[in-house]
């Protein structure tokens, strides 16, 4: 037992009410004004249709346990699965921008297992003023496929699982130490929803592979194949991709998003839930682009396999060369 002061009364501890403070001052009122507009599973999933191109049974998905996890104070965790660029981790962004104070985004690809080399532990993700303000929260887990993908040691050890064996109880809901600086504080998980975001992209090629090794022969084999994603990946796929059993168990709903088409790609540039409208909002601009520009970039986004995220780069990118030559513009022509 080490000798640091454990906290349980926040407003004793300066730091961390400092940290509250930068939260809850600056949005807890846009939270509370968006939860009065938003607090019905319906009303959040009107939110999102208007953000998030297509992908409906997520958006179905993400509002109630939204709902239920920020409103009901019901736990629930989920894995959001589906190939990079489809909108798994945007729905969150979209989602964290409602709720700013209840929900926290992070990156679980290069988590390591207590003892191993590397900063990032599972109690690294609970250190945050959102999950440690002792009320209801969402921490979703981004990359979450790198962190569960077997990885194995010198010694044939398999570190994902012994990372996935770190998170079970913290998943399932317990009292959790939480280092940060001198202090030790405790964390409530049993108020926290984890919801975890990953491609499992090996595994989606692996299923199109073995479903089409039936139909590769033969009179219109072509027009029956198997694309990865076509099948939605189930509890069996991921313990056999190589995820923990009991870590599954802890998984309450699995939420399988669809592959973007080029046909997609076209039209979210013309939607008003697409990334013009993202970039516009983020720099307070105005963004025109050409029809030439537009269908270059839903080209792009579609070949190199980035998706939205590639795409709002590049318009981040072109804008910010324009600010650069003029940081007084307001509107910019792409």
């Amino acid at each position: 037992m080490d000798n640091q002061p454990y906290i349980t009364d926040n407003s004793i501890l300066p730091w961390y009410d400092d940290r509250v403070k930068k939260v809850s001052n600056v949005t807890r009122s846009i939270s509370r004004n968006t939860s009065r507009i938003c607090d019905t599973p319906k009303k959040i999933y009107s939110y999102l249709n208007k953000r998030v191109w297509k992908q409906d049974a997520a958006k179905r998905a993400a509002a109630i346990l939204a709902y239920n996890s920020l409103f009901r104070e019901v736990k629930e965790n989920a894995m959001f699965v589906g190939p990079t660029g489809c909108g798994k981790t945007h729905i969150w962004r979209c989602l964290q921008e409602l709720f700013p104070d209840k929900i926290e985004i992070v990156d679980g690809s290069n988590i390591t297992a207590d003892g191993w080399k590397g900063d990032k532990k599972w109690s690294t993700l609970l250190d945050s003023p959102i999950i440690c303000s002792g009320e209801s929260a969402i921490l979703v887990i981004d990359e979450a496929d790198k962190m569960l993908a077997p990885k194995y040691s010198s010694h044939s050890e398999n570190v994902s699982q012994s990372i996935a064996s770190e998170g079970l109880k913290l998943m399932e809901g317990t009292i959790a130490d939480i280092k940060s600086g001198s202090f030790t504080y405790q964390v409530d998980t049993s108020r926290i929803s984890f919801v975890l975001c990953g491609a499992f992209s090996n595994k989606a090629d692996e299923i199109a592979k073995n479903s089409n090794n039936g139909c590769s022969i033969g009179f219109g084999a072509l027009s029956h194949t198997v694309k990865a994603y076509d099948q939605p990946l189930t509890t069996q796929d991921l313990i056999d991709y190589g995820v923990m059993p009991e870590f599954m168990g802890r998984i309450q709903r699995i939420v399988n998003l669809q592959p973007m088409t080029l046909e997609d790609y076209y039209k979210i540039m013309n939607s008003g839930c697409g990334p013009v409208r993202h970039i516009q909002e983020q720099y307070k601009v105005e963004i025109r682009m050409t029809k030439s520009r537009r269908r270059e970039l839903a080209e792009d986004a579609y070949k190199n396999g980035l998706g939205i995220r590639g795409i709002e780069n590049r318009i981040r990118q072109l804008v910010d060369d324009a600010i650069f030559d003029d940081c007084n513009r307001q509107s910019f022509e792409l």
